[in-house]
This record gives structure tokens, C-alpha cells and sequence, in this order.
């Protein structure tokens, strides 16, 4: 196995730019850099400082929102400040698309795959 990348492109009211994201399923959200966030001019949410368990403990973080284009297909995330740009289980379940770590790409789920496989490893408090 190995580490998965995607080209993936993030709308915000100030900016529109293209970033290799690291899939990181073992995370819930998007995660960008402090300073993009600032660059895409990204608006935090409404009460959007939130609590996560991480893997180093409890932390307190700013959330926004973004849009964004995965491999054609439009999504809304919240985004959290990370060292690097991330791409959470989030948005993979949303337009059903799953890490193939053979190929490290991603993939679509079938159609007649039902339920596939939760990547909930990254919990939220409220």
C-alpha cells in the first residue's frame, strides 16, 4: 500500500486554485493550510470553532466552508487548518468514490454496491 494523491480544486470567494490533496481517510473533513484558506478568501462558519479528537488529543479548530471539483464532480465541504492540503472521508462518500491502495487512485462505487465501506476514523465533539 501506499500513499493516494488527487488533483482536486477549491472555489472561494477570493481565489480558484488547484492543489494535490493527500486522501487521508483516517480524516473526516478538507483540510488546507492557514494561509490558503486565507488566499481563497474562505469565511469561517457560523459558530464554527468545533472540537475533534485527533491523533494528538482533543483540539479546538476554526472550520469554513468551501466548493470544490473532484475528478468532474462538484462537492461542498467544511474545511479545517492542516499543515497540508487533505481530502476526508467526507467528500469521498458524498460522490461515492473509494481509495483503490493497490492502484493509489481513487475509484468510483458501483452503482449496485449499496452500502460501501464507512471511512469514519476522525471523530467530531460536539
Amino acid at each position: 500500500m501506499g500513499r493516494t494523491e488527487v488533483t482536486a480544486t477549491i472555489i472561494g470567494p477570493s481565489a480558484t486554485k488547484e492543489y494535490s490533496f493527500l486522501v487521508d481517510t483516517g480524516s473526516t473533513h478538507v483540510g488546507l493550510p492557514v494561509q490558503e484558506i486565507e488566499e481563497l478568501g474562505l469565511r469561517p462558519l457560523r459558530n464554527g470553532v468545533r472540537k475533534f479528537v485527533s491523533a494528538t488529543g482533543i483540539v479546538e479548530l476554526q472550520t469554513y466552508a468551501a466548493a470544490g471539483e473532484i475528478e468532474g464532480q462538484e462537492f461542498v465541504a467544511t474545511v479545517i487548518p492542516s499543515p497540508r492540503p487533505l481530502i476526508g472521508y467526507e467528500v469521498l462518500e458524498n460522490l461515492r468514490l473509494r481509495v483503490n491502495p493497490v492502484a493509489r487512485k481513487l475509484e468510483r462505487v458501483p452503482d449496485e454496491v449499496e452500502d460501501h465501506p464507512p471511512y469514519l476514523l476522525f471523530l467530531e465533539l460536539d
